[in-house]
Order: structure tokens, then C-alpha cells, then sequence
């Protein structure tokens, strides 16, 4: 079953992040593994090809055979499972993967969002004020906003969230037109509901 994937300027803000930055302490071989199973599911998500989708578990695996706390291979892993449309089971991957990197930037707001797709709203709210705190307290030391503070924002329908927003596309806009345009569409993309359903890999 083909889905429409990636329309690609918000999912980069949430999930390149988590291909950036291989920390020196996972093996080696492992982060080799990752990458191209990385690489496999990209193309085979894009193609619909099943045996490609196949070969990127396999190399997930062994990427983990080699570091099990390689969780750039787990996220690479629950994005499979998202795909597949296994949200349970992307979840389970995606605490796994918290659990070994809490200060990975990109897992909280999956990790809330996958939350709303398998428990509920209330479980959401409380998981997306969690890291808009934790974002809200990390600022007192770095002024700049990051997306993901304000889609959390956005999505837990905080109080805070217009100010938020108003500071946020204001910091982007000082940046440049293209660093401006993507900031736009990304906040569109939040409060019209279509950024989670392009990282949940949802059908249209």
C-alpha cells in the first residue's frame, strides 16, 4: 500500500535531527548498520518496496546485535513500524530509544505524538507539557526557540503557545527568506493538524 510520505520541510525539523550527531560511544560497526538500514528504509518507504523495507529491518537488527543501545537504529526501527502503521509497536521502540537518549532533541515530541495515537488525549497533553517545560527551562541558558519546543506547544494547546509562536517565526524570519518560508509552513503545518499526520505517515 503506497501513503503519501513526507511532505518534507516539517518531518525534517522533527526527524533529520535524529540521523545527526552519532555519539563516538556507539560501535562503530553498528553506526555503519544504521546508516544504510537508514538509507534502505528511506528509499523503500518512498518506492513501496517491500523487499527493501525487509533488507532495512534485517540491518536494524544487526546494527543492534552490535550496539544494543544504538538508538538511532531504533528510531530507524519505529519509523519502519509507523510506516507499517504499528503505532504500538513504534512506541515501545521509541521509550526504548528515550530511555538510552532522554537528551536526543527529536524523540519527546515523537514520543508524545505516538502517545496520542495509541493512549489518549489527556496522556498527550500531559506528555507535551512535559517537554514544553523541559524546553522552557533549557532557554533560561539558550535563547533560541527551537521547533520542536513550539510544536509542543501546538499540540498540547498550551497558554504559552501564541507568544511562543509570535517569538519563534520572528527569531526564524531574522535568519532569511528560506529560513523564514520553512518556519511558516512548519507552524501551519502544527496547527492545522497535518504535521502529525505526516509523521505518523497517515494516508491522505
Amino acid at each position: 500500500m503506497r501513503r503519501k510520505l513526507f511532505s518534507a520541510i516539517p518531518l525534517i525539523i522533527l526527524l533529520s535531527a535524529c540521523q545527526e550527531g552519532m555519539s563516538n560511544e556507539i560501535q562503530g560497526d553498528s553506526v555503519e548498520l544504521q546508516r544504510q538500514a537508514n538509507e534502505e528504509a528511506s528509499f523503500a518507504m518512498a518506492e513501496g518496496n517491500e523487499k527493501r523495507l525487509e533488507r532495512a529491518k534485517a540491518l536494524i537488527e544487526q546494527s543492534l546485535e552490535a550496539d544494543p543501545n544504538n538508538h538511532y537504529a531504533l528510531i530507524n526501527r519505529a519509523q519502519i513500524d509507523v510506516y507499517q502503521e504499528n503505532y504500538e509497536l513504534a512506541l515501545s521502540t521509541v521509550e526504548r530509544a528515550y530511555d538510552i537518549a532522554p537528551s536526543n532533541d527529536s524523540l519527546p515530541l515523537f514520543r508524545c505524538m505516538l502517545i496520542e495515537e495509541v493512549k489518549d488525549n489527556e496522556s498527550a497533553r500531559e506528555c507535551y507539557a512535559t517537554v514544553e517545560e523541559s524546553y522552557a527551562e533549557r532557554h533560561e541558558a539558550d535563547e533560541e526557540i527551537p521547533a520542536n519546543w513550539v510544536g509542543a506547544a501546538i499540540l498540547g494547546d498550551s497558554h504559552a503557545a501564541p507568544e511562543l509562536i509570535e517569538t519563534y517565526l520572528e527569531q526564524e524570519a531574522k535568519k532569511g527568506e528560506l529560513a523564514g518560508h520553512i518556519a511558516e509552513t512548519t507552524i501551519n503545518s502544527l496547527t492545522d493538524g497535518s504535521y502529525v499526520g505526516q509523521a505518523l505517515m497517515r494516508e491522505h
